[in-house]
């Protein structure tokens, strides 16, 4: 699959790499911000062709097929785009990270959408480089490259490397990539198209947890969630966490208990065990080794909660993946 055809001007070629399982809305909101350049350019700015593994057609999370062509063929891009989903920390492909390893010594800008961070970094393009990544695979990202400087950001661009959250965090990522070449207002009219009202950049966080949607309407239990998912790891405890809030134990299970109807003790461990269900279906780590980095203190104490809470066990879990 290609752009239209070319006509004088055109300069600039994207090579999306499909990962099977990639999103669909983080591809086709990059893909159409390119459409919408040249459309507002009056020519061929920018052209676009899909890679993958194979020549084929490559199934979507949603399981609409996308045709492609060999991945050999984007040598020829100026731009690199890994385009990933849900699954794509089991994607491994040594002659993909080996290509994208040569296009890098080619100093091309190369990067990620939604998922696909996993293969760039599975290719060591990102050691040098900060990234970012949708926020359920954060913490299963982390551990697998934990020397990688990984941000909660919507996007990131560090050089010639760049990723983003997937979604519609693709369409920003995209109108700051080629806001350089067609400038503020040619990039304003792109974002006005599609009711973009706010460009957001790398210094917006993903809203990836509970604590925002409670941030207008009491701080304090804000702040309590906030602490929670931040000490995952090393849970705080329920005397340490009221203290840091500035309230009293029995304040901080009242507050919990209006906002949400369950205590502060459940809720913190409900999140401990969204983690660890996380990292068992993108890591390969131990059920004791994520018993331990989900603050539970060993293998069957968290199996006894997580059957509670899943209807199965942890390695059960894993082969449901």
């Amino acid at each position: 699959m290609v752009a239209e055809t070319p006509q004088e001007g055109t300069n600039i070629t994207f090579g999306f790499l499909l990962v099977p399982g990639f999103s669909l809305v983080a591809l086709a909101a990059a893909i159409d911000a390119l459409r919408a350049a040249n459309l507002e350019q009056t020519k061929v700015l920018y052209q676009w062709q899909m890679l993958g593994e194979t020549e084929g057609v490559i199934l979507s999370s949603s399981g609409i097929p996308i045709p492609n062509q060999h991945f050999s063929v984007g040598r020829d891009a100026d731009v690199i785009a890994v385009c990933g989903g849900e699954r794509s920390h089991l994607f491994h492909s040594p002659s993909v990270e080996n290509w994208l390893k040569a296009q890098a010594r080619s100093d091309k800008r190369i990067g990620s959408l939604s998922d696909g961070a996993y293969v760039l970094a599975n290719a060591g393009l990102f050691e040098n480089a900060r990234s970012t990544i949708h926020w359920k695979c954060q913490s299963a990202y982390r551990e697998r490259f934990p020397r990688l400087d990984v941000r909660t950001s919507i996007i990131e661009v560090d050089g010639n490397r760049f990723s983003c959250a997937g979604g519609t965090s693709s369409l920003d990522l995209m109108l700051r990539l080629i806001s350089s070449d067609v400038g503020p207002t040619v990039i304003g009219k792109i974002a006005d198209n599609y009711f973009h009202d706010v460009i957001r950049g790398d210094d917006q966080v993903q809203h990836m947890t509970s604590a925002f949607r409670f941030a207008g309407r009491d701080k304090t239990f804000s702040d309590a969630l906030l602490l929670m998912e931040s000490n995952l790891e090393q849970p705080l405890s329920l005397k340490d966490l009221a203290k840091q809030c500035g309230i009293s134990e029995r304040q901080l299970d009242r507050i919990f208990n209006r906002h949400i109807g369950t205590s502060p003790s459940q809720h913190y461990r409900e999140l401990r065990l969204v983690r660890a269900s996380g990292l068992l279906k993108q890591t390969s780590f131990s059920v004791a080794e994520i018993a331990i980095s989900c603050g539970f203190q060993s293998a069957s104490h968290l199996s006894k909660f997580f059957k509670r809470k899943f209807g199965e066990t942890p390695l059960q879990h894993r082969r449901h993946q």
